[in-house]
């Protein structure tokens, strides 16, 4: 199917999820807007040229929750920058599931991932400094405002209704722009389930007060960055179940992979 407006790929998505038994189990996000990490309404075109971001879960009978995304060409094919950024995202996504395991803290895979971004920002010389640098200074959280994932059950955000109760344990929520970003600071049990989620965002107003900021402004090439305008957000979620002796990626089905994703797109 080719998509003239978002509500279409919208209809799609939740149709196929009627039709297999299961409702939404939260708004669904569907976007070319993917820089507004929590768009609401579906109401815009899709332009030649767009990324779409759909973050979206069923939800069972039974009421368990999944909560996956995925950003794909609207078209069936990345640009060049589009693809590049991409896969940042996706080393950052694929380092972070190779660290869920039960006794790793979570903190621990939400930084490794943001190092992981930060090295690929870094490569591709949109970042100015290194990957501890982006780190310590929130350099790296302008472009990933947010923690690497949550709680997963009941509810999509499970357990946050009890703040930093569930999702602390009793710790203390950090200062930092990387830290206190972390929704989930808890050492992985088997039977926790997660969600993965890094990305990456151009939010004007973000971005805007970083470069009238006078350290952060210099720990970023705007130049470079220019270079990526028509990349407004990517995130890659999957949902992840700790298991006794790892961990399953429960939505692994899905590709995240750039050339299946073009195929399936062009397939469609």
């Amino acid at each position: 199917m080719t998509a003239s407006h978002e509500a279409q790929v919208l209809g799609a998505i939740v149709g196929a999820l009627l039709a297999r038994g299961l409702v939404p189990s939260y708004d669904p996000i569907v976007t070319t807007r993917g820089e507004v990490l929590h768009a609401r309404g579906s109401a815009g075109p899709v332009d030649d040229g767009a990324l779409i971001l759909a973050d979206v879960g069923g939800e069972t009978p039974e009421g368990f929750s999944a909560d996956i995304s995925r950003t794909w060409p609207a078209r069936g094919r990345f640009s060049t920058t589009q693809r590049e950024l991409y896969e940042v995202v996706l080393t950052a996504q694929r380092r972070a599931l190779a660290l869920v395991e039960p006794g790793a803290e979570f903190r621990d895979v939400h930084f490794a991932a943001l190092e992981s971004l930060a090295q690929g920002l870094g490569a591709l010389g949109i970042l100015a400094c290194s990957p501890d640098v982006a780190i310590e200074s929130g350099a790296v959280s302008l472009f990933m405002p947010h923690g690497l994932g949550h709680l997963l059950g009941l509810d999509v955000h499970d357990l946050e209704d009890l703040g930093d109760r569930a999702g602390y344990g009793g710790r203390s929520r950090g200062a930092k722009p990387s830290d206190r970003y972390l929704r989930l600071d808890r050492m992985l049990v088997p039977g926790m389930c997660v969600t993965i989620e890094p990305g990456f965002y151009q939010v004007p107003l973000i971005l805007e007060q970083a470069r009238a900021d006078a350290r952060l402004g210099k720990l970023v090439n705007w130049s470079t960055l220019s270079r990526f305008s028509d990349v407004r957000g990517i995130r890659i979620e999957d949902d992840v179940l700790v298991t006794v002796t790892g961990a399953e990626v429960l939505s692994e089905h899905v590709p995240t992979d750039p050339s299946l994703i073009e195929e399936a797109v062009r397939s469609s």
